[in-house]
């Protein structure tokens, strides 16, 4: 998946259309994907969007290339994530991790270790 792709799909097409992304120069685009990066997002516990570095428990936990540590709420969730794997792109908003392609999301819970 490419990071046009990505954006995309966490904005949604009608902003990603506005951005009017072909257009921008790459130092543009990567400003705008840095501050997505960082988590601009009000209340939300994470904005970023990383890969999945490790899945363990049988899904029910998810450790991302940042560093950070999520749990799964719910079995389902779960199966979710351990079907996505180390490698997948996602991004964590409000408690709820979305893998970008396909589009699918499950719930959450920071880890506290």
């Amino acid at each position: 998946m490419t990071q046009n792709d990505a954006l995309a799909a966490f904005l949604g097409p009608e902003i990603f259309e506005r951005l009017d992304w072909t257009r921008l120069t790459h130092s543009q685009r990567d400003a705008i994907l840095s501050v997505f990066r960082v988590g601009l997002g009000a209340g939300a516990q994470s904005g970023v969007v990383s890969t999945i570095d490790w899945v363990a428990a049988d899904g029910r936990v998810l450790i991302c290339e940042d560093g950070s540590q999520w749990q799964a709420r719910e079995r389902d969730d779960a199966e979710l994530i351990e079907d996505w794997g180390a490698g997948a792109l996602v991004a964590i908003n409000r408690r709820l991790v979305y893998r970008l392609d396909p589009h699918q999301a499950a719930e959450v819970e920071l880890l506290r270790l």
